[in-house]
């Protein structure tokens, strides 16, 4: 039926007007009827209206409840070869089907409801992500981004190569590098 209308709205539009007619009902739209307040009596359409005839322009327009963003914990870890500030840091590549594919990132991820804290949640995911151990320092900083359909809140912790060799299990690639050469890299 709304697709009939526009159609017959168009059509009834003088040739060439059909781009004016829509700006027409958008303006129509963005000044008197507006979904807070709509202003019928000032409305040049409001004997063909519907919604002002039924008494219900004020539950107009019909809006889908907004679905709740999901929220994740991440834990990142800058994880030291050895002193911080005087070794190396571990990065790994993401894998190049998943979200920002194919980038460089501090390893890390998400906390598991059975994670006891953060600390833990990072631990856990470099032993799944690249099978090494390693000790968690201090929290570094603390960041929240929203992407379209998620937030997360993360945090960045010094950590310190304990045990293994890193192997990518949970990621494309890994390198030790020098601080200095971060910026070669797209994180």
């Amino acid at each position: 039926e709304l697709w009939s209308l526009a159609r017959a709205l168009v059509e009834a539009a003088p040739s060439g007007a059909a781009g004016d007619c829509n700006e027409g009902l958008m303006e129509l739209g963005a000044t008197i009827c507006t979904p807070q307040s709509p202003r019928c009596l000032l409305c040049p359409l409001a004997e063909h209206c519907r919604a002002a005839a039924a008494g219900t322009q004020a539950a107009r327009p019909v809006m889908p409840p907004r679905k709740r963003t999901p929220h994740y914990d991440v834990a990142a870890g800058i994880i030291w070869q050895g002193e911080p500030y005087r070794s190396r840091i571990l990065i790994a590549q993401r894998p190049a089907d998943g979200m920002l594919g194919g980038l460089w990132e501090f390893p890390g991820g998400k906390r598991d409801p059975e994670d006891v804290d953060l600390p833990a949640c990072l631990r856990r995911e470099i032993d799944e992500e690249l099978a090494i151990a390693i000790e968690v320092g201090e929290l570094l900083t603390t960041v929240k981004h929203a992407y379209t359909h998620f937030r997360i809140t993360l945090h960045a912790f010094h950590a310190r190569h304990r045990a293994g060799e890193p192997q990518a299990i949970g990621c494309t690639d890994w390198r030790w590098v020098d601080l200095g050469d971060l910026e070669r890299f797209p994180f």
